[in-house]
């Protein structure tokens, strides 16, 4: 899996009051047939490209998130109503649709716009502000009929900004394109938690050094100085200790296996890190629970903090190996045991079911990035040094 992904483009379109009346189950892309449901199906459409490049789902006030295919009965419901789907349920919808970190424009009525940031807060919500109805279907009507402006005589009144033609798609691409940059400097700004990458400096085509540097605590940056040397070799580049500094890693290779190395490493880590945390956060539910008690009971708080600290230590290291070296399978964590006694298992199940390959984690837009800004001085001698003067014989 490569990084960064595209976020997945969702378009949200709230359900209708008007339905199909049969009670038959019928997919829910069919049971609604009001025109002002259809106007936004007809925008979620045109916006995706009908479903080429994103994906359309209905929210609905009984049922929650709907695929069109999905299979719905019959009823009657408003959002916010008492029985109406609540915003504990639409995560967990989100979550299990895998869309949480998806980009989200929602379509419809304010209830509808409301419910859905209480999982997406950065959501696009384009017919806010608007009027009425009659302003909602216009704005709709300039997202799948743009032109259709054009082809209607203008009246003298004034023509807003937000109501010309076009100005509704424009208005979400740049609110799309503005969320993937911030969340792109906040991806970025997590990994540089872990590690940060020198300047290329290129000696020859086949030659050239950077290094990585691994901020925290010294533990936990020892931890990941010993994980970047166990992924060096995925990556067919060499690293060294810089001689009196044990947060930094010299890396010597070909160009572009150094480059490539920069830009994987610091994602590889932030990923085992979330993996590892995931362990962690197994172990903060066990020491809730009933079962708990028996093993922490008579133990001091200093002692408590420093299992979990060595446990969320050991997991890391788990997680570290599973990546590298996948098992065929994990045996199951057992009820009785404390976490510190089952490690592996608990911290392997997680690393293996949500497993990546760290081959794959370099960026290609990064690693062009890092190459260009090389420092080359080679190529600054050979550029000032002029022709070369024939040898006398």
């Amino acid at each position: 899996m490569s990084t960064p992904t595209v976020r997945p483009r969702v378009i949200i379109v709230s359900c209708g009051g008007h339905k199909k009346s049969t009670e038959q189950p019928l997919p829910a892309g069919e049971r609604y047939t009001g025109s002002y449901h259809l106007a936004l199906r007809r925008s979620a459409d045109t916006l995706t490209h009908d479903g080429r490049t994103g994906r359309v789902l209905i929210l609905s006030a009984l049922y929650g998130l709907l695929e069109l295919h999905d299979l719905i009965a019959p009823y009657d419901m408003r959002m916010g109503e008492e029985g109406s789907v609540s915003g504990e349920r639409l995560r967990q919808q989100a979550a299990d649709m895998g869309i949480l970190g998806a980009d989200v424009t929602v379509l419809g009525p304010r209830s509808y716009v409301d419910a859905s940031r209480t999982v997406w807060p950065e959501l696009t919500a384009p017919l806010e502000g608007a009027r009425g109805i009659g302003e909602q279907l216009a704005k709709l009507a300039d997202i799948y009929d743009p032109c259709r402006r054009s082809r209607a005589p203008q009246p003298p009144a004034r023509q807003t900004a937000s109501t010309s033609a076009g100005s509704v798609i424009e208005e979400i691409e740049r609110a799309a394109d503005a969320r993937q940059n911030a969340e792109e400097q906040r991806a970025a700004l997590q990994r540089a938690r872990y590690a940060t990458h020198s300047q290329l400096a290129i000696q020859d085509p086949a030659r050239a050094h950077g290094s990585l540097t691994f901020p925290g605590e010294n533990a936990k940056s020892a931890a990941r100085v010993g994980a970047a040397r166990r992924f060096a070799s995925l990556y067919r580049v060499q690293v060294h200790a810089r001689p009196g500094d044990t947060r930094t890693l010299n890396v010597h290779g070909t160009p572009r296996d150094v480059a490539r190395f920069l830009s994987a490493l610091p994602r590889i880590l932030d990923r085992a890190e979330v993996l590892g945390s995931e362990a962690a956060r197994l172990y903060g539910r066990w020491e809730r629970h009933s079962n708990a008690r028996p093993h922490l009971a008579g133990m001091p708080p200093h002692i408590r903090r420093a299992r979990a600290r060595d446990f969320r230590a050991a997991a890391f290291q788990v997680v570290i190996d599973t990546l590298l070296d996948p098992p065929d399978t994990v045996p199951e964590a057992q009820g009785g045991l404390p976490p510190w006694d089952q490690v592996y298992p608990l911290a392997a199940g997680i690393a293996h079911y949500y497993w990546f390959d760290p081959a794959a984690e370099a960026d290609p837009d990064e690693i062009a990035r890092i190459l260009a800004a090389a420092d080359r001085p080679h190529a600054t001698v050979a550029a000032h040094a002029g022709p070369r003067r024939p040898v006398a014989a």
